[in-house]
């Protein structure tokens, strides 16, 4: 058996499939440094929880790394600020702690409750409906491309009062968000993309000038008139915190709902007793509830996210210099046997699925939790009830489940064939 060191979340083949390392280190070292990304590992679900909840000693404050910034970052910034855009910042929206966190968490959370989410479960399901009718005639089908991927970046445009025709540019600069954090991009590609978010930031400002003025019942008409509990005397959220919350919103809540969606189906294609027992189920609604629970669980779509030390300090037995990146790997919590048993089996009445960490714990919870499962179980309900087979049109091992990213994991295409009900 090959030493631990061997091993790094650096290697493509360790990302395809990274839980026979995660499995060995909850065992081996389960507070364990990655030479390869210069990286503390942190693996059992119990220490994660710690961690998480430790912000005087796990900061959330992150900043972009040196090693990875694009060398043209500040040329393009400026470019930006030239053009009349503002150049934002992970802690702008929610990337820090402390009371200006805790202040915006408060004045976003009321966009975020069961009520408002339960309100959007109508056009959710239309959009999925509307996406599925594109595919359902035939018989084969990319279920990424053609329905994970456009069914997040339609909610959450609809949902925040975006105007819907422009959807490809919002998307592009959605895209843009995430690609411009890293350093492989070229000065051409870096302008390019600096013009894609100028783009989605003119969408967004333009929506928040209309909500001042005529208010709806949109996102951006919730944040742009939220006080703390309602108080007329707490200050509103600046138009930097608007401009910065909107747009993480729709680049955050992209990639990891379309991740949650593309595994659920996934999940289907690969289990035909699930998709019977969903569609026949008595109360289907509960049943999709616990199965895209498992979804969470057993995939992870987010796997990792990362902390910085605010002081030295010992974990595990280990002791972490201050400044250090710590990973902490949400993947590897929700395998671990000593919370979930038979940890690698997908178990639709596994009791205690619910305590999967996939969006986080403590107070960097995902504040979009509630809308990602909303749309996974629309998406998951539409397919379910519209197909008598599902299966894979691809030998599984050619699936590819990589990513350029750590804190990010996903089917890149899903072929299918399927057989559509007759009604």
């Amino acid at each position: 058996m090959q030493p631990l060191s061997s091993y790094t979340l650096a290697d493509p083949k360790v990302l395809q499939n990274p839980y026979p390392y995660y499995e060995r280190l909850r065992v081996e070292d389960p507070v364990h440094f990655d030479e390869g990304i210069r990286t503390w590992l942190v693996t059992r679900h119990a220490d994660i929880i710690a961690v998480a909840r430790d912000t005087e000693t796990y900061s959330d404050e992150m900043r972009v790394s040196a090693s990875i910034r694009s060398p043209f970052q500040a040329e393009v910034g400026e470019h930006m600020q030239r053009e009349g855009f503002m150049v934002l910042d992970p802690a702008d929206s929610f990337k820090l702690d402390g009371e200006l966190h805790t202040r915006r968490r408060k004045l976003v959370a009321n966009a975020f409750t069961g009520p408002a989410v339960a309100a959007m479960e109508g056009r959710v399901a239309a959009i999925c409906r509307d996406k599925a009718a594109t595919f359902l005639a035939r018989s084969e089908a990319d279920l990424v491309g053609e329905y994970a991927m456009p069914i997040p970046i339609l909610v959450i445009c609809d949902a925040l009062g975006l105007p819907m025709d422009r959807i490809e540019e919002i998307s592009r600069g959605a895209d843009s968000m995430v690609a411009s954090i890293g350093a492989g991009a070229t000065r051409d590609e870096a302008y390019q993309h600096a013009r894609n978010v100028m783009q989605l930031h003119r969408f967004v400002r333009e929506a928040i000038e209309q909500r001042r003025l005529k208010p709806g019942t949109d996102l951006i008409s919730l944040l742009v008139h939220a006080r703390v509990d309602d108080d007329p005397s707490t200050p509103r959220l600046t138009d930097r915190e608007l401009l910065s919350i909107s747009t993480v919103a729709i680049a955050g809540g992209v990639d990891t709902t379309r991740n949650g969606i593309a595994f659920g189906l996934h999940a289907l294609a690969t289990r035909p007793d699930l998709l019977q027992r969903l569609r026949e189920s008595k109360e289907q609604d509960k049943d999709l509830r616990r199965f895209h629970e498992e979804v969470l669980r057993f995939y992870s779509p987010v796997p990792a996210l990362p902390r910085i030390t605010r002081r030295e300090t010992v974990l595990g037995g280990k002791t972490i210099p201050q400044g250090a990146f710590v990973f902490l790997c949400w993947a590897s919590a929700n395998r671990d046997s000593q919370r979930f048993a038979e940890p690698d089996k997908f178990d639709i009445d596994r009791a205690n699925a619910n305590q999967q960490l996939a969006f986080g714990t403590g107070v960097h919870f995902c504040l979009g939790a509630m809308l990602a499962r909303q749309e996974m179980k629309c998406a998951i309900r539409e397919i379910v009830n519209s197909v008598d087979s599902l299966e894979l049109a691809v030998p599984s091992d050619q699936l590819d489940l990589s990513n350029s990213m750590v804190i990010l994991r996903g089917l890149k295409s899903l072929p299918v064939r399927f057989r559509t009900r007759v009604a």
